[in-house]
């Protein structure tokens, strides 16, 4: 039980961004030739030539990852409202600043914490404070965003049956709650997480606050300058390919359709992978278009991350269950079902089905 609470509150939770923050210029990541370094351009100059992308895109899980904090953006309960946990009185307020939350911080003590950025939207909501050594840290209270009729719009703390205390590992202003370390990666684009050994702390830049288009397709630089040359002909510069141009082909008789041609790269099954499955960073920063295998430890199906029958046991991490399945074996990519811009399926809910499986 204690193991499954430490993985479900470290998936669970939650960079500094410095003013002005040195823009990623390739480093660790090395750029494909000398001539032209791939650089990060940032999701809005992608969308000035990519509006309907851009639009698909606005308002998904993936734009509001993680967000700063403000009027907009925070949907939990500030005025005021409390919660009780094992003895420690948490309270949830707004100041001149902004959202404050006075509750145990580090040793123990109480403190009063400043909201700075927003974590995640639906089911919930997380906020994430600063401390010490450039790390941001998520609070070990949710809001419920669901609607107050099927149980939300309500503050919860993500171990209700545990008291958590300050020497504990899993006490929120430790390693396994720190954003820098444990979530970066996955809720904003162009993560480096520069952590400095010798100072212990963090100077961590992103290119975007969110998930965006650089998240997936890689650094834009290249991309950008062969459109403003004409786009004509060539290399598209795009740093990973991720055009899915197959046929579901339903042969008379036949009771599922077949690919055709035969899936060849695994591009867009790891892009997804790297943040919709069980696994571990092997270093700082990934780089797009080379082997998920290159950067990352895959989990393998341990019961405690699993159902005993190999399927998704919790949130999104789906990639170590899709392997396994006939519609991997038979070609199946993710954007066959899903539109990878607005996460939604591709089309309505049974259609995509009925694609590849005769209704019958």
């Amino acid at each position: 039980m204690r193991a499954a609470i430490l993985l479900v509150g470290t998936l669970l939770a939650g960079c500094e961004r410095r003013d002005p923050v040195p823009p990623p210029t390739g480093g660790a990541e090395a750029p494909a030739t000398a001539e032209a370094p791939l650089r990060f351009v940032g999701g809005e100059r992608c969308g000035g030539c990519h509006p309907s992308e851009r639009d698909r895109w606005r308002g998904s899980h993936h734009d509001l990852a993680m967000q700063e904090a403000n009027d907009a953006t925070v949907l939990g309960d500030f005025e005021g409202a409390r919660l009780e946990h094992f003895g420690v009185t948490t309270e949830f307020r707004r100041s001149d600043e902004g959202f404050q939350v006075r509750t145990e911080g580090p040793e123990g003590e109480p403190g009063v914490f400043e909201v700075v950025y927003t974590f995640g939207v639906d089911p919930l909501q997380q906020y994430l404070v600063r401390l010490a050594g450039g790390r941001l840290q998520a609070l070990p209270f949710a809001w419920d965003t669901r609607p107050a009729d099927r149980g939300g719009q309500r503050w919860f703390h993500l171990h209700p049956d545990e008291a958590i205390p300050a020497s504990d590992e899993l006490h929120w202003t430790g390693l396994n709650q720190n954003w820098n370390h444990m979530c970066a990666e996955c809720h904003s684009t162009g993560v480096r997480k520069r952590y400095r050994l010798e100072e212990d702390r963090y100077e961590t830049t992103w290119s975007d606050i969110d998930v965006s288009c650089e998240a997936c397709h890689g650094r834009g630089s290249r991309h950008v300058s062969w459109a403003e040359a004409g786009g004509q002909s060539g290399d598209d510069g795009l740093e990973v390919k991720l055009a899915n141009d197959a046929a579901w082909i339903l042969d008379p008789g036949a009771a599922i359709a077949r690919r055709s041609p035969p899936r060849e790269s695994a591009s867009e099954l790891e892009t997804c992978a790297l943040c919709h499955s069980r696994r571990g960073a092997l270093g700082d920063g990934y780089v797009h278009g080379q082997p998920l295998l290159d950067s990352h430890r895959l989990a393998l199906l341990e019961p405690r991350l699993y159902q005993p029958d190999g399927q998704i046991l919790e949130e999104v991490y789906v990639h170590g269950s899709f392997l396994q399945s006939r519609m991997y074996a038979a070609g199946v990519s993710c954007t066959d079902c899903h539109d990878p811009h607005s996460l939604t399926l591709a089309e309505a809910p049974d259609a995509p089905c009925a694609r590849c499986h005769r209704p019958e």
